[in-house]
């Protein structure tokens, strides 16, 4: 038996459960993604843009994407592998990939235990939060993925890597749905892309709206987005590198007194100020991609100045 999770924590508070541990380190919900690229590719570009944004050195993080997928081409086909994914954006956009690449190995003895609440705990977040003892308890839930829950999956996948965003309503409106969370992601995940108006994001427009009433410490800010996305599984890395990219250029939208947090320095709680062209753009009256332009990406699509119309 195959455990596979998202994360050290709740892969260390189930070290006394039954068969081995595989604990997945990937960020599926931000970074470069494509389907025509080849996996050393794609791994590549993903460790260029994870450098560049959030200073995780490149060599660490191509040394852990081929350590995890040297790991899943050792499993046995014969083994039953349990998933652990709780329901934000951050681990079914993890629970998509990893079902698209077990069942195209051939895995078909495959096991879910993903949730959205507990009971006493609210809000939950997930499983990083229960005890090794609650955790355990859970495999008397685990479910089967049935063959319709991974054909969602492998069809969520390629909407998600496409880049014609239009792809995400089509699978939303046409795809059958089986798994319990996907359907809420993929319509979340249309906020991840700017606003029209204001070139924001929900995710952007909401800090900007928290400073301006007088959230400016990095972490009580990261804690009310947090509170306000239960859905998106944001960490503090993902948050503190959109956050650079509204101070960049001549025209910056907020200003930080001391550099925001990243691989080396995550504790790091700056205080951050909205400047007049962040207030500007949140109240509709500019545009964040004139004033500090983009390059970013949405699953597979790639935003950059003067190609957002």
């Amino acid at each position: 038996m195959i455990h596979i999770v998202n994360g050290d924590v709740v892969g260390n508070k189930i070290q006394q459960i039954d068969g081995d541990i595989i604990v997945w380190r990937e960020m599926y919900d931000f970074g470069p993604l494509s389907l025509t690229w080849s996996k050393e590719e794609q791994i590549n570009r993903r460790a260029h843009f994870f450098e560049e944004k959030l200073g995780i050195p490149s060599k660490v993080f191509i040394d852990n994407c081929q350590r995890q997928n040297s790991l899943l081409n050792d499993i046995p086909k014969s083994e039953e592998i349990i998933l652990w994914f709780e329901h934000d954006r951050f681990d079914q956009t993890m629970l998509m990939y990893l079902l698209t690449e077990l069942s195209s190995k051939g895995f078909r003895n495959l096991s879910m235990i993903s949730i959205n609440q507990y009971p006493g705990i609210d809000p939950f977040h997930g499983l990083g939060q229960l005890s090794s003892e609650q955790l355990i308890e859970l495999l008397e839930i685990k479910k089967e993925i049935t063959n319709e829950q991974i054909h969602e999956a492998v069809t969520g996948w390629k909407a998600y890597n496409s880049n014609d965003r239009d792809d995400i309503e089509k699978w939303i409106l046409t795809e059958n749905h089986f798994l319990p969370f996907l359907l809420q992601v993929f319509k979340d995940h249309r906020g991840y892309f700017p606003s029209h108006k204001t070139g924001l994001n929900e995710v952007e427009s909401l800090a900007l709206s928290f400073i301006k009433e007088g959230e400016c410490l990095f972490y009580n800010l990261f804690n009310s987005i947090a509170k306000n996305r239960l859905n998106d599984g944001l960490s503090n890395l993902h948050f503190a590198a959109i956050l650079n990219e509204l101070m960049k250029g001549s025209h910056p939208l907020l200003f930080s007194d001391i550099p925001l947090p990243n691989y080396l320095l995550p504790a790091s709680n700056a205080k951050l100020e909205l400047t007049s062209h962040g207030l500007d753009v949140l109240n509709g009256e500019q545009n964040r991609i004139h004033l500090v332009g983009i390059d970013w990406w949405v699953g597979g699509v790639h935003l950059r100045h003067g190609s957002i119309k």
